[in-house]
């Protein structure tokens, strides 16, 4: 029949079936034929969107610095948003306004401006050492952006990536490190350096110690070796006293023996 068309939609899209200013039929994955020359359909998708994100704003410091990250959004009051913007569809089942297309640029938009606004109460070195928490306080912040609740959107995730500053800047605060780097490996070179001199130091002295045990052991021995050649040389001695005395007496004796009496009675 002539203006009688089928309509189907997925469980993602929430249908609404206008006819002379009033809802007649609504919902989620509807399926249906409808008098097209006095019917008006609105397609509102209900799945969640996830945009990424890139924008440079500047610090309360006045550095400049690009933030990066994603955003997911979802529309959770489909009339809401129809009532806001025009999601009509065509006969041919595209939208017949750019509202739809324009819609991720409003999230961005209201997400861009949450930012700025932390941004310009916290400096840079903050922003840098802080993005998690940025990030935390940005989705707080979303949540009761009223641009967004006027839509009927919801913030489902927020997360920055990556807070970067400017060329020159990042060269700027990587400075200090570079040189506390440069600073702790001179400082371990110098310490390795100290180390080893105390362990050449530490073997010299082990030298110096085994070479003066070794002297006083040879000194010992031959002290030892000095009073054992006196002990022997005493020994010589007393023999040779006691074979000389002997040797004396032996005389003597042969002395006597050979003399006549007479000589004998003489003395």
């Amino acid at each position: 029949m002539f203006g009688v068309r089928y309509v189907k939609s997925s469980p993602s899209h929430y249908l609404m079936q206008f006819q002379n200013g009033k809802v007649v039929r609504e919902g989620t994955g509807l399926a249906f034929f409808y008098f097209a020359p006095k019917s008006t359909l609105v397609s509102v998708p209900l799945n969640a969107v996830d945009i990424p994100f890139m924008f440079e704003e500047t610090t309360r410091d006045f550095q400049a610095v690009t933030l990066q990250g994603q955003v997911g959004y979802r529309i959770v009051q489909p009339k809401t948003l129809a009532e806001q913007q025009n999601f009509v569809l065509l006969p041919n089942g595209a939208y017949a306004s750019e509202d739809p297309e324009r819609l991720p640029i409003r999230v961005l938009n209201a997400v861009k401006a949450q930012f700025r606004a932390l941004l310009q109460e916290a400096d840079l070195r903050e922003v840098l050492h802080g993005t998690e928490q940025l990030s935390k306080t940005a989705r707080q912040g979303l949540a009761a952006a009223p641009s967004l609740i006027a839509l009927g959107i919801e913030i489902v995730d927020l997360a920055l990536l990556a807070a970067k500053p400017t060329p020159e800047t990042a060269r700027a605060l990587e400075a200090p490190m570079r040189e506390e780097i440069l600073k702790q490996a001179d400082d371990a070179t110098y310490a390795r350096r100290n180390a080893a001199i105390a362990q050449e130091q530490m073997i010299k002295e082990s030298e110096l110690r085994s070479e003066l045990a070794i002297e006083q052991k040879k000194r010992q021995v031959r002290e030892t070796e000095v009073e054992s050649e006196r002990v022997i040389l005493e020994k010589r001695q007393e023999i040779q006293t006691q074979e000389l005395a002997g040797n004396v007496g032996l005389e003597k004796q042969n002395a006597e023996i050979i003399e006549p009496p007479a000589l004998r009675k003489a003395h």
